[in-house]
């Protein structure tokens, strides 16, 4: 079992951040991210020993193992092949100590926000996936800097199912007013994703400075590795990066800004897959919805195999909106990743089928099939995962410029030089059943947030 092959974690390891379910470490000696699970922490007695009886199961049972290696095999077999493994890297489950826990959450005390203290690491879950703050190594034909440098964007919700087009905002911008009336962000962002997603170069560029002016959670930079800028640092510390990728102190802020944009803008739409892909579906009847959608909305401008196409592809296979799935879970009661075993043997019995079709076929059952029928979900489930995931561009200086660079499509050109590119999508674990209620909570808070600024507004 793992217990005898307890990972090793470098002493030079990194704190890198964390969302709601997960803390993120860097081991910049491997180029490698160990993400480890949180739980909520125990506040009485009883939650103690829950506790305690749930670390036995995990130790002598496995059961927290079996967990991760379920997940895992969701990630590699699903998202990965919805999304592209050319975008998305391969992982690795590993095993760390009640101890190694027990130690990292020592030594991260200090450096972890108190809104997230809330949770602690789980023992027994933890995977490697690569750091994308780094290039592989296969990108180094060339003479490169030696600074390697990555921006990481969390783009958000770029699809709006039909039945959610009324709402007076997308769901991002109105989610501004929720987080300022908490109290979480001193101003809004002017950042919207249907600006990013929309693959019009004006509004792209728009949405880049957005993020730049206002980064909140939504940007953030590094060099080798370490964090340069993000949402508490001052727009002056972006100046110098923009000055240091660009070896450029002469230029304005504003045109190094411009270009800075325009460059990310082009990683975005690029496609930088090697080989292909090629439709070999045997399901035609659910195989054009992807076209017949996109005939129907203003998304239509994005280039086939980018970044932002793979994932916005994901997000719209939530056609028919919350509320719509909202009905669906009813008064079921259903075990929160039980969906998960459930689709893997789906699409284990349809070889050769596309992976959207089957989920697009799950969830057009008729009305007795929808209650028997826990897969009819699972179109919200997905879409969700790709509505909060992640991406990094990652960009190395090419020092030597040569003929037979141009025409590749890892090297994009700015007026200040050539840089080597890589782009990859992370954060795309399984989403849990209780996410549709959690997210039916969310809208109303948001269109109430909305609707009293609103008022305010006509007041003033």
């Amino acid at each position: 079992m793992f217990a005898s092959n307890e990972f090793k974690i470098p002493s030079n390891w990194v704190y890198r951040g964390e969302g709601n379910c997960n803390v993120v470490i860097s081991l910049p000696s491997e180029r490698k991210i160990l993400r480890i699970r949180k739980i909520k922490k125990t506040t009485s007695l009883f939650g103690w020993i829950l506790n305690w009886i749930t670390d036995i199961l995990y130790w002598y049972c496995g059961s927290g193992l079996d967990d991760e290696l379920r997940d895992l095999t969701f990630y590699k077999k699903i998202i990965r092949a919805l999304i592209g493994s050319n975008f998305v890297c391969d992982a690795e489950q590993v095993f760390l100590s009640r101890k190694q826990v027990k130690i990292l959450e020592e030594e991260l005390a200090h450096q972890r926000p108190n809104y997230r203290k809330t949770k602690s690491l789980q023992y027994g879950r933890a995977a490697l996936f690569d750091d994308y703050a780094f290039l592989p190594d296969e990108f180094y034909p060339f003479l490169l800097s030696n600074n390697t440098y990555s921006v990481e964007i969390k783009p958000k919700q770029g699809w709006v199912p039909f039945s959610e087009r009324h709402f007076p905002k997308c769901a991002f911008c109105m989610n501004q007013y929720v987080k300022h009336n908490k109290g979480q962000i001193q101003s809004l962002s002017s950042y919207c994703p249907s600006d990013l997603f929309s693959g019009e170069p004006t509004k792209m560029i728009r949405a880049v400075q957005a993020l730049v002016t206002n980064p909140q959670n939504n940007l953030k930079i590094f060099k080798n590795g370490q964090l340069q800028y993000s949402e508490d640092c001052e727009v002056g510390l972006f100046a110098s990066f923009l000055t240091d990728i660009f070896r450029n102190n002469v230029e304005t802020f504003e045109n190094l800004l411009l270009e800075f944009c325009h460059f990310v803008r082009t990683c975005l739409l690029t496609n930088f897959e090697s080989i292909e892909r090629t439709n070999r579906c045997n399901m035609k009847l659910f195989c054009e919805w992807n076209n017949i959608i996109q005939e129907s909305s203003a998304q239509t401008k994005l280039p086939k195999g980018c970044v932002l196409e793979r994932i916005l592809s994901v997000q719209m296979l939530d056609v028919e909106g919350n509320q719509y799935y909202y009905k669906l879970l009813g008064n079921k009661k259903l075990g929160e990743y039980d969906y998960v075993r459930e689709l893997l043997k789906e699409v284990s019995k349809r070889p050769g089928t596309c992976l959207k079709c089957i989920i697009m076929m799950l969830g057009n059952v008729d009305e007795r099939q929808m209650k028997e029928n826990n897969l009819v979900l699972v179109p919200y489930l997905m879409s969700a995962i790709a509505k909060d995931c992640s991406l990094m561009i990652t960009f190395k200086r090419i020092m030597e410029t040569t003929s037979d660079n141009f025409g590749m499509k890892n090297i994009v050109s700015t007026k200040y030089g050539d840089f080597i590119v890589n782009v990859g999508v992370f954060d795309l674990y399984p989403k849990p059943v209780s996410t549709i209620l959690k997210h039916k909570k969310k809208i109303k808070r948001m269109l109430d947030a909305t609707a009293k600024c609103d008022q305010k507004n006509v007041v003033t």
